[in-house]
């Protein structure tokens, strides 16, 4: 999956809102467990216009095991999904469609 989005600031796999990692998982309750929060603080920034956005698309297996409509045998189906900082501040998975 290319369209990984990572709103989770912190995590050493966010690269400009995306997820850099090679490999994810979803538990069960939706939450991204690859999360690892980075030493540096890893924070998003904008940058000037005349900057190119760099291209840090990479393909991500996505496994979940949540009872969502996209999950087919603890796989992601989606075409992207969007992971986002839940109220307890774990990193979790907003494209969850419950079955």
């Amino acid at each position: 999956m290319y369209d990984l989005k990572c709103g989770q600031k912190n995590c050493k796999f966010n690269h400009g809102y995306s997820c850099c990692a090679k490999d994810i998982a979803v538990s069960g309750g939706t939450r991204c467990t690859t999360y690892e929060g980075s030493e540096n603080g890893n924070y998003n920034t904008e940058a000037a216009a005349e900057f190119t956005k760099p291209d840090f698309s990479v393909d991500t297996c996505v496994a979940c095991n949540a009872p969502c409509l996209f999950n087919r045998s603890a796989k992601c189906i989606a075409n992207g999904i969007t992971v986002s900082t839940a109220e307890d501040g774990s990193a979790e998975c907003l494209t969850f469609i419950k079955k």
